[in-house]
């Protein structure tokens, strides 16, 4: 509460010298008592503007003793004790300042923050309503008392205050909507929704009007009068944001779905409000029905495709649109929305995880890895990209570093059955490739003691076993067992015919592949192979 300079202690002076408590009505000429005091106002001024507090106060304490009637020395003093937080005495000043001048307003609104800073609310109020008597045309110190009101929950005080200013200045904008607030925060629905008719009488073509008045009736129940005005302000404001979503909700909620579809996607085509507001309302209107309704998903696809042409750089959309892709099996379009998602800066799990997913369209291990690599900076814990990764470094030839990779996935100690079959076969994989045999089997049993059944395991194990010419009982009974459970896969018989073969037990080996004869055209050339020898043998 700091004074103002030079502006301050000029008028500091008028007020000592023409605000007495028993003000003559002649203009007097000052004594020299007035002037002394005069340059009293002045020094005090100045030793407060450069922070000499004390030396300020000793001042304004001398000039009361050489005019106990000056007001503005008390008014000073109070300011001064206030910043030092000498509430009390800062009160005490303040009230003497008033009595000895009770029409000065600058006086009383002093003393009124003092009061609200103080929580003494209703004492603040009374100082407010005694300048509005001192200045009935200041239509900020109304609106003091009324914001004083309001924080304090004296609504009905409130709306007094806002009477009185509405009485002096007529019906208008201010007082109207000041009288809305507070009859909605009352909750006495009626009465805010007269307000708003006025104002709506008043300014016809005024949108924020119209469009308050349509959700006060939609409040109530009352859609066609709501629905009226919704119209109104589409013809004033075709793109007014706030009409758009009141209509398409309104539609939505009436079940009139094709309407509302065609409001979202006028929202969707807005530019006044950003993706990630558009795409959450759209969600918290669908709900559920996105993820289990295929018509709601079809519609959502399409505005996000719209979207997608005025935020090309939107990160999230892309993973959104991603998803709905995935959804609808269009595994094309979700690879290059999940590619765009990570380019425009998405670092987030599951669109990494749909990203090794839908890479599988294009069948490149090197881009696979390369994905695995992005995720695993920011997520160096999640065992799934150390698999992806491994894997398709086997798919490669660099059984090595796939080795290393399948390792750091062990390291995590995950305790997912699954993950760990996935780390087992791998290593599995890698070790045999790179001829270290014995670690190979222990990996491929590391796995069947998890998951007896595991078929593909039991095929693969099977199979090389019999490749290495070692173990074929083992072999045998590994890939009988995973041929009667998967008797019409191609991969399966041909195992197994093959370990028969090399058992040599060739005719049966051949009934096992005759059964596939009726698709022999499809046949890879490993299983023709096989074929071709096996028939060579019992020739």
């Amino acid at each position: 509460m700091k004074s103002s300079g030079i502006i301050l202690t000029l008028l500091s002076i008028i007020i000592c010298l023409s605000s007495c408590k028993n003000q003559e009505k002649a203009i007097k000429q000052p004594n020299d008592n007035d002037i002394k005091v005069a340059q009293m106002v002045i020094d005090a001024a100045t030793q407060r503007e450069i922070g000499n507090t004390e030396t300020a106060c000793s001042l304004y304490e001398a000039i009361i003793k050489q005019q106990p009637e000056n007001s503005l020395a008390y008014y000073q003093l109070s300011s001064i004790n206030y910043e030092q937080r000498n509430i009390a005495r800062a009160i005490e000043y303040n009230l003497k300042a008033i009595e000895l001048n009770p029409k000065n307003h600058w006086y009383r609104t002093q003393l009124a923050e003092i009061y609200l800073q103080t929580k003494q609310i209703e004492k603040a109020a009374d100082q407010y309503r005694a300048v509005i008597d001192l200045q009935p045309n200041v239509t900020e110190y109304y609106m003091e008392l009324v914001a004083i009101y309001t924080e304090a929950n004296m609504f009905d005080k409130a709306i007094e205050i806002v009477n009185l200013l509405e009485k002096r200045q007529g019906v208008n904008e201010y007082c109207s909507m000041l009288k809305y607030k507070i009859y909605k925060q009352l909750g006495k629905q009626e009465k805010a929704t007269k307000e708003i008719e006025i104002l709506c009488k008043e300014y016809p073509s005024n949108v924020s009007y119209l469009s308050t008045l349509a959700q006060n009736y939609l409040s109530k129940g009352e859609d066609k009068k709501a629905l009226s005005l919704m119209k109104k302000v589409e013809e004033i404001d075709s793109n007014n944001i706030e009409n758009i979503v009141a209509l398409l909700e309104l539609y939505y909620k009436k079940g009139e779905i094709n309407l509302a579809e065609s409001y979202i996607d006028k929202l969707c085509r807005n530019t006044q409000m950003n993706f990630e507001e558009k795409n959450q309302l759209i969600l918290t209107l669908y709900q559920e029905k996105v993820d289990n309704d295929s018509f709601t998903l079809k519609c959502y696809m399409g505005h996000l495709e719209t979207m997608a042409k005025m935020y090309p750089e939107e990160g999230r959309l892309w993973q959104f649109l991603s998803i709905a892709y995935m959804r609808t099996f269009r595994m094309a379009d979700a690879y290059i929305a999940c590619k765009k998602a990570v380019e425009y800066g998405v670092n987030d799990l599951d669109l990494f995880k749909n990203c090794i997913i839908v890479q599988q369209v294009n069948d490149d291990p090197k881009e696979i890895i390369e994905t695995c690599d992005k995720a695993l900076k920011y997520y160096p814990r999640e065992v799934i990209f150390y698999i992806v990764k491994g894997h398709n470094l086997n798919a490669i030839g660099e059984y090595t570093s796939a080795i290393e990779v399948f390792e750091k996935g062990l390291k995590l100690k995950t305790r997912q059955e699954d993950y760990l079959i996935d780390l087992y076969n791998g290593l599995a994989e890698a070790h045999y490739r790179t001829e270290k045999y014995d670690q190979a089997w222990n990996f491929f049993e590391k796995v069947l003691e998890i998951s007896p059944n595991d078929f593909p395991t039991l095929n693969n194990y099977a199979y090389y076993l019999c490749i290495e010419n070692i173990n074929l009982d083992k072999a045998e009974e590994m890939s009988k067992k995973t041929y009667d459970a998967e008797s019409r896969n191609i991969t399966v018989a041909d195992t197994y015919a093959w370990i028969l073969h090399t058992k040599g037990e060739h005719l049966k080996a051949k009934e096992v592949l005759d059964k596939f004869l009726d698709s022999k055209d499809n046949w890879s050339a490993t299983v023709q192979g096989h074929y071709e020898e096996i028939l060579n043998a019992i020739k």
